[in-house]
């Protein structure tokens, strides 16, 4: 095993992946575990911290990446907004360096996923791309003249709240491009998130076809209208459709973009994670 390993997390809407990377970012060991939505944030962090230390060469890490679904304060600290409400308002370095004797350095998610795409992944050769992670909720990152744009306020990215039906969203408030593809409503009948539904029934069922159908029309306004704002080669697909991405290749294709499946899957946001750790670390100790 080389030197100089490090350990990176990714947290998402349900599951935590934690990795130990060597020192060419290859993956020389993986986890994971599940949580319960609204665990609370001391039960949640303690659910990463137990997640991380469970990697069996955890101890030979020189530093820790974490990655979250969420927006911070300037320092980088505290969570602004986030997927995961239980989050919001806390400073989760603090929570963490409880728990974790390691040097820390916290990312968001989007950030970290098109890190690691345009290292190792789809964004390899590409100037001008854009990464939507879709699943329970939907986020994107931008890769423009071939640097990563983050916005004013680090916030870039946050396409869960456009509008892409109007008269959905005057008559019942759920016309945001993040319910209508994440299947909200789906989920709090059924307990399954619209993409697992996809998966597991036959898509000759009625109720299925129209599932579908609507998610095509939506997933296509929407990324059609970040086609126009930000005019990427290409789009990099990564989160819970990717085990239904067959199913929406005719919507991919009306795009008029090339449309990619995440080569990196689950990989992507702890591994983004560790890089992201490694550029900070780097940064601190030239200044």
């Amino acid at each position: 095993m080389k030197k100089n390993l490090m350990v990176a997390v990714a947290v998402g809407q349900d599951e935590i992946v934690a990795i130990l990377c060597d020192d060419e970012f290859d993956i020389v060991e993986r986890t994971s575990s599940h949580f319960q939505a609204r665990l609370g944030k001391v039960s949640l962090v303690s659910r990463i911290a137990k997640t991380i230390t469970s990697l069996p060469s955890f101890h030979l890490a020189w530093a820790l990446g974490v990655s979250f679904p969420a927006v911070f304060d300037r320092d980088g600290k505290k969570i602004i907004k986030s997927t995961i409400k239980e989050l919001e308002g806390i400073n989760i370095y603090q929570l963490l360096i409880k728990k974790i004797n390691l040097p820390i350095f916290i990312s968001s998610r989007n950030v970290c996923s098109l890190l690691a795409e345009q290292a190792f992944g789809a964004a390899k050769d590409a100037k001008n791309a854009c990464l939507v992670e879709i699943g329970r909720d939907i986020n994107c990152a931008f890769l423009i003249g071939g640097k990563i744009y983050r916005g004013a306020t680090n916030s870039a990215g946050q396409i869960s709240n456009i509008i892409v039906d109007i008269t959905r969203e005057k008559r019942q408030g759920v016309g945001e491009f993040g319910s209508l593809i994440s299947g909200e409503g789906i989920e709090a009948l059924t307990g399954k998130s619209v993409y697992q539904i996809l998966k597991e029934n036959p898509q000759s069922e009625l109720v299925t076809r129209q599932i579908l159908r609507d998610l095509q029309e939506n997933l296509l306004t929407g990324l059609y209208n970040v086609k126009l704002l930000f005019d990427p080669e290409l789009f990099i697909i990564n989160g819970d459709i990717v085990e239904s991405f067959a199913l929406f290749k005719t919507a991919f294709a009306d795009l008029g973009v090339k449309v990619v499946k995440s080569p990196l899957g689950k990989d992507g946001p702890p591994l983004g994670a560790a890089i992201a750790a490694f550029n900070q670390a780097r940064k601190q100790t030239s200044l």
